[in-house]
């Protein structure tokens, strides 16, 4: 143990006493960590950021098609109460049939993407209810001509959000049917109005799907497509299973007709992508730190040049090879270390100031900044055993002539 505490500080004594050629070493070294660090803070905020505002966009729903190049079977309102009470604790499971038409208002018209379903659908985005309510199964099973929107769109369309009750003229194909407004949705976040900058301005409105048969013919009777709502943690498993219930009913086990994908399958391939992408952006920054080590190499082997007379007298009085090398092995990986430390106080430092002026959270983990410190060390260790073993197998008498 005393050996060890004399070469740290032997180490320190020739790192202060070349203090500008240290600093100007260890600038690789700090380079290279403040970059792995800010990168790995910056895309742990990205990923953070972009699954939560997908999740808020999109809400935690999973799709189930049936192909219809594949067989003539089509979902119907009996599958649709099958799964819900073969699932009995699954949020809820709807068709969305779409329509494309205007809305108008005694203020305004405006073009209107509808959706229909059934009350479940509530769940299809996590932007909830902001004022009234959404429409009830009752409503659904009698097709009452109420619906749904965003505040935004109340406030188009009608100048105020004071609407609940109000009347608007949706129009499909040439057919138009006055609707009632019940329920206003919260505004969609910032990633969906990025996506929709430059786009054409639709108003969002919900309607039970049983409405639009009625109103505007569309088929509510045969569906190709249902979507399934639940928890995160537990929707992957569940429209498998919903998957594997309809399959049966219909026949169609093991031919493909009907397939399956969830919202959480979709995040998790996101999280992959960007975790690729991450570990990209972090093996660049590793390339600085390479650089920085041999420079780390190409000074330590400047400092085994100028101690060359000091080798030959240590080992002359006995000094061993281990010895010798042990000693420039740990000038060389403290003085990464130092570097190291320098550079995730700087890193820390750039991810704040990157991640707050984009709008992401600063996520710094302690196993990052563990491993920088180790990698930063190892580094040294590295780049450092090439000088080590020449001063150590340097021959005392040579090493007293120079």
């Amino acid at each position: 143990m005393g050996k060890f505490a004399e070469y740290f500080k032997s180490a320190i004594k020739q790192i202060i006493g070349n203090g500008y050629r240290t600093a100007m070493t260890m600038l690789g070294i700090v380079i290279g960590i403040a970059a792995v660090i800010a990168v790995v803070a910056l895309g742990n905020g990205m990923s953070e950021y972009v699954t939560h505002s997908l999740n808020d966009l999109a809400g935690n729903y999973g799709a189930i098609n049936i192909n219809t190049n594949k067989t003539s079977e089509r979902f119907d309102a009996e599958d649709i109460r099958l799964v819900e009470e073969t699932l009995p604790d699954i949020k809820g499971i709807s068709p969305n049939l779409e329509a494309y038409g205007k809305v108008a208002t005694r203020k305004t018209t405006v073009n209107c993407a509808l959706n229909g379903g059934t009350e479940a659908f509530a769940h299809a985005l996590s932007n909830g209810i902001e004022k009234g309510q959404y429409f009830t199964r009752q409503q659904v099973e009698s097709g009452q001509r109420v619906c749904v929107m965003l505040m935004d769109d109340a406030k188009e369309l009608f100048g105020t959000t004071e609407v609940l009750g109000m009347q608007v003229d949706i129009t499909v194909a040439g057919k138009t049917s006055a609707y009632t407004v019940i329920g206003l949705r919260k505004n969609m976040n910032e990633m969906y109005q990025f996506i929709m900058q430059g786009q054409d301005y639709f108003a969002q409105i919900e309607v039970p799907y049983t409405a639009l048969g009625t109103d505007f013919d569309m088929d509510i009777d045969r569906f190709s497509y249902l979507m399934l709502f639940d928890d995160q943690s537990t929707l992957s498993q569940s429209v498998e299973k919903a998957s594997e219930i309809l399959e049966n009913k219909h026949g169609l086990r093991g031919e493909g007709a009907i397939t399956a994908y969830s919202m959480a399958d979709f995040s998790d391939q996101l999280d992959q992508i960007l975790g690729y992408a991450q570990k990209f952006l972090i093996l660049v920054s590793v390339i600085s730190l390479i650089v920085g080590g041999i420079g780390v190499m190409n000074i330590m082997l400047v400092s085994v040049t100028e101690r060359t007379r000091e080798i030959g007298i240590r080992k002359s009085i006995g000094a061993s090879t281990g010895a010798i090398m042990t000693q420039f092995l740990a000038e060389a990986a403290i003085l990464t270390l130092l570097g190291g430390l320098v550079g995730i106080v700087l890193g820390i430092i750039m991810a704040y100031v990157i991640c707050t002026a984009i709008g992401f959270e600063v996520i710094v983990t302690p196993t990052s900044v563990m491993g920088a410190a180790l990698f930063s060390v190892l580094i040294g260790l590295f780049f450092g055993i090439y000088p080590a073993r020449k001063a150590a197998k340097m021959r005392p008498i040579d090493a007293l002539r120079a």
